[in-house]
């Protein structure tokens, strides 16, 4: 049975996508300038930046601007003047594009993907060579952006999760660089992020203290669902006794699936290697 899994089962590997290469030099639409409405003149072209987008490796140029105004506060600071949509698209200083950062976001907060797993995706599916350590930072990016959205809505989040007939939270340690773990909480019902964290803390005091900054701010589930880590278990246990806490099905089939299967996985992966060598 083993040998005809490895003989029938293992995939091809994946065909890695072609990278669409573009040279773009982004250009300044407006030709007055906001504080006196004097015309800008011309100031510089920037060097090429590299910009990574899901589909495009972008070799960017930017034009620089200023006002020659002397009586206007912005020549006499010296101020530059771009494209406002730069900072729509890219981070100062950031290779990838924001559309690459949000995905990163959405791979390990909402699919449950590990670090390892995002490198592998982004290569696979969309030909995107980063770094493990690069996955890490923009995590940190997209939850704080995450975050962000989450304090300019909290009304309307509370607002919705008022209507519900009952709550039901999901707490799950999504992702590890060995000291600290990202907890993300969401109501299950609506699918909203109420709060996510980098905790380096997460034996049960460190994670009730995140867990209760959450609930303080939209109210405390009729009901949670959770993985099996076991600072979370010990919160639930000591904090919350009188919520019903249901271990996560999806958890449980995956843990069960590595428990029995584990030998059998790595001959797989053996087998899959050998054909792509």
């Amino acid at each position: 049975m083993i040998d005809f899994i490895k003989d029938e089962f293992v995939p091809e590997p994946k065909q890695i996508p072609e990278r669409i290469k573009k040279e773009i030099t982004l250009d300044l639409e407006y030709i007055f300038c906001p504080f006196c409405g004097h015309p800008l003149e011309y100031h510089y072209l920037s060097n090429a930046r590299p910009l990574i987008t899901i589909k495009y490796d972008i070799s960017l140029r930017v034009v620089h601007k200023r006002c020659v105004n002397e009586e206007c506060v912005a020549c006499v600071s010296k101020r530059n003047f771009y494209n406002p949509s730069l900072d729509l698209y890219v981070l100062p200083k950031k290779t990838y594009a924001m559309d690459v950062v949000l995905l990163i976001g959405h791979l390990i907060q909402q699919e449950h993907y590990t670090e390892e797993e995002v490198v592998k995706y982004l290569l696979e599916e969309h030909g995107i060579t980063i770094s493990q350590p690069s996955v890490n930072n923009y995590k940190r990016i997209a939850l704080a952006l995450g975050e962000t959205l989450i304090m300019g809505n909290e009304e309307k989040i509370k607002s919705g999760l008022d209507g519900l007939a009952f709550r039901v939270y999901s707490i799950d340690g999504l992702s590890s660089n060995r000291s600290r773990i990202l907890f993300v909480i969401r109501d299950l019902i609506s699918g909203t992020v109420l709060g996510s964290a980098l905790l380096d803390r997460h034996d049960a005091d460190g994670i009730h203290d995140f867990m209760e900054t959450v609930f303080q701010k939209f109210g405390v589930p009729d009901y949670m669902v959770g993985d099996g880590e076991r600072g979370l278990i010990g919160a639930v246990r000591k904090y919350y006794s009188n919520i019903p806490y249901q271990y996560c099905h999806r958890h449980f089939l995956n843990n069960m699936g590595k428990a029995l299967m584990e030998d059998l996985y790595k001959v797989l992966k053996k087998k899959q290697i050998e054909k792509t060598l």
